[in-house]
């Protein structure tokens, strides 16, 4: 019967293989993140135009609403993409430290 501590060692081979996972996962966590941010800062810049003093005041109700409601329900991809994407960069820290 093998003991707990057998098993506790990992190999350069498995090491270097969840290093090259905890790359490629970042890697696709920061560019939806770089897409959520941009996808954020369109919506919220696009409400600017439908502001008191702007030429797009008079329009104000029924689409700049609508702006606003769309910067609201993108804020939620944003902070999630954003939290996933630093978390994996802390992952991949630390594996690369060892200290996992």
């Amino acid at each position: 019967m093998k003991s707990d501590t057998d098993e506790g060692s990992i190999s350069k081979e498995e090491l270097a293989g969840a290093r090259q996972d905890a790359t490629e996962y970042l890697h696709l966590w920061k560019k939806r993140a770089l897409y959520a941010t941009g996808a954020f800062s369109l919506s919220c810049v696009s409400v600017i135009p439908f502001a008191a003093g702007f030429p797009l005041h008079a329009y104000a109700e029924p689409l700049g609403r609508l702006l606003v409601y769309l910067s609201m329900a993108l804020l939620v991809p944003f902070i999630v993409c954003v939290g996933i994407a630093i978390n994996a960069w802390f992952f991949l820290l630390n594996l690369r430290k060892g200290k996992l």
